[in-house]
């Protein structure tokens, strides 16, 4: 299948995509306590591998222009590989892209030294299970409907930060609430109460309570479809 006509898009129109879905969906609706942040402070990049319908990028070739991202930005906190695809491109099939991911993980651990990152997929045509009601689990698939197939990699260190953060706070939260109900327990149990160590979940628990029904989630589908609009005439896919 030939590519249409026009493709490649400019990278420039690119960004600008993307850095629309990263303002109008992760930090306006809230979706990421770290995604703000990282980008004013310059440590986000968004590196692009536009792919054809007879040419991609290898595991090996993201992952060595990774190496060189992070070795010449040191500070870089979390690293969005977005790899524009043509119509009928193998990628456009969340699944194929999903594969991609694995080899690419595998890819980044033989380079040396090995930077930890934690790398998950986004994908425009990510759809939550329709057979059964939206949870906090599934409401993931809407957050990560990206323009384009992306790999989101942000650095262990920071993330682990950030939970350590979330664990702190979610221990103030449960002595708060013993105090509330009985003082002399909550100052015997102020140093053995654990916290949850899943930040993931925490996310995951805070979106869909903001998201998962009601104007929330009206809103997000909104966004999201207005964006996927901008996508389709910046690239040219329509008609």
């Amino acid at each position: 299948m030939p590519d249409p006509i026009g493709w490649p898009p400019d990278e420039a129109v690119i960004q600008a995509i993307h850095e629309r879905y990263q303002r109008e969906i992760v930090e306006e609706l809230g979706l990421c306590p770290f995604a703000r942040r990282s980008r004013e402070l310059g440590r986000v990049h968004r590196p692009v591998f536009v792919s054809t319908c007879e040419h991609e990028p290898t595991p090996n070739e993201v992952a060595r222009h990774l190496a060189e991202l992070v070795a010449a930005r040191a500070d870089a906190e979390i690293v969005l590989l977005t790899f524009p695809v043509p119509p009928g491109h193998r990628w456009q099939r969340p699944q194929e892209f999903e594969r991609f991911l694995v080899e690419l993980r595998a890819a980044w651990a033989a380079v040396p030294p090995p930077r930890e990152f934690y790398m998950v997929s986004f994908h425009p045509r990510l759809e939550p299970p329709a057979d059964r009601p939206l949870t906090a689990d599934s409401l993931v698939s809407l957050i990560r409907r990206s323009p384009d197939p992306v790999i989101q990699c942000v650095d262990a260190v920071l993330l682990d930060r950030v939970r350590r953060q979330a664990q702190a706070s979610a221990r103030e939260r449960m002595i708060a609430e013993l105090e509330a109900r009985d003082p002399a327990l909550a100052v015997l149990f102020a140093g053995s109460i654990a916290a949850d160590p899943e930040l993931s979940s925490d996310i995951a628990r805070h979106n869909f309570a903001a998201h998962g029904a009601g104007p929330g989630r009206e809103r997000l589908l909104e966004v999201l479809a207005e964006i996927m609009a901008a996508r389709d005439r910046a690239y040219g896919f329509e008609g």
